[in-house]
């Protein structure tokens, strides 16, 4: 029998292949990109740090009341660790910066050593070496007659390549499927529009991680989190590792603030001044510096997602929860989830929702 084909291995797309191999299918998932992970990235904090030390450039978060991310965790035997709270938070006005009690309720924010990046980096792992191929960007997917599957066709190095698989599982942005990927037959039209509507998670988002010899402010009284009017940073987050001595704050470039059209030097300058007026002289002298600007990844954004979606939905739409090519056809990623829209939460239940489907569809082929 082909292999179920699955594009993209981030989060989702792992998670289908993980169920799918342990069900015994073989699988192969194709990855545009020359990593795993998708919207989960992670970095050294400093040249050298161990895996566990990394820090995450993309997506971070999870909480104790979503399941399916749970389950996970616990099947990949990944602890989670309680995001530092300790302390007051700053709120930063034009004119003054205030000094407030970080609110006590609400479910803690968790992360993993290593970073969500985690997550895919072991997944992977546990893959046979053939069952992914990097580097290798769909263009194009046509349904066989005689429900013989679904020829896939990429480019790989530069050369086009054709695959056929007993079902293919899409856990990619559906708004990057709707501008990059040819279907033939055509899907529906109220299917390529609602690919087109779908809002892209992450997509406007630019994240600035700021590493120090140790998380100073925490001796401050300061929990590290912080709100800001002024910018660049609109949200700042204590990034610090669970293991090692280094300490970390992250944040989120505010959406269409001047220095995100600056260069990587200016925007530096201009995050270390701000940090430095909300936690003090020692936020000036860091050991490292990264960013990244999730609108300017081709294999997450298209031309206009640099705007948040006007409102985020709960759920993803019912018609990419639906199976299509005599269920040959599956979809999967965080936007298409019933469970928590987005999030890393509802990457891991598509992804096993999309495997259910493909293994009841083709049990008798």
């Amino acid at each position: 029998m082909n292999p179920v084909i699955i594009i993209g291995a981030g989060l989702a797309g792992l998670t289908a292949a993980q169920a799918l191999h342990a069900a015994g299918r073989a699988v192969l998932v194709l990855e545009a990109r020359s990593r795993v992970g998708g919207r989960t990235l992670a970095v050294p904090a400093v040249p050298g740090s161990p895996e566990e030390e990394w820090l995450d450039i993309g997506a971070t978060w999870g909480w104790a009341h979503h399941p399916y991310l749970m389950q996970l965790l616990a099947q990949l035997q990944l602890p989670p660790f309680a995001q530092y709270s300790t302390g007051a938070m700053a709120y930063e006005t034009p004119d003054q910066i205030h000094q407030l009690a970080y609110p006590a309720t609400g479910a803690p924010y968790l992360r993993l050593p290593g970073g969500a990046a985690a997550l895919c980096t072991k997944l992977a792992r546990q893959m046979p070496e053939t069952s992914l191929q990097l580097n290798t960007c769909v263009t194009a997917l046509r349904q066989l007659p005689n429900d013989g599957g679904v020829e896939v066709v990429a480019e790989l190095n530069g050369h086009e390549h054709r695959t056929v698989g007993a079902a293919v599982i899409l856990a990619l942005p559906p708004r990057l499927v709707a501008q990059h990927i040819h279907f033939a037959p055509a899907l529906p039209q109220a299917v390529q529009q609602t690919l087109s509507a779908v809002p892209t998670w992450m997509s406007h988002a630019m994240k600035s991680m700021v590493v120090y010899p140790e998380p100073f402010w925490r001796a401050q009284g300061s929990s590290g989190f912080a709100i800001s009017q002024v910018g660049p940073l609109g949200e700042i987050h204590d990034a610090s590792p669970a293991a090692g001595q280094v300490g970390a704050l992250f944040g989120f470039f505010t959406t269409g603030h001047p220095m995100r059209s600056a260069s990587a030097a200016e925007r530096q300058a201009a995050v270390l001044i701000q940090l430095t007026r909300l936690f003090g002289p020692s936020a000036s002298k860091p050991l490292a510096y990264h960013e990244l600007d999730w609108t300017r990844e081709p294999f997450t954004s298209i031309s206009g997602d640099e705007q948040p979606p006007s409102q985020v939905p709960l759920q993803g739409p019912e018609l990419l929860q639906q199976a299509y090519w005599n269920g040959r056809l599956h979809w999967a990623g965080a936007e298409t989830s019933v469970s928590e829209w987005g999030r890393l939460d509802g990457a891991v239940e598509s992804g096993w929702r999309a495997a259910r489907q493909v293994l009841t569809a083709t049990s008798a082929g």
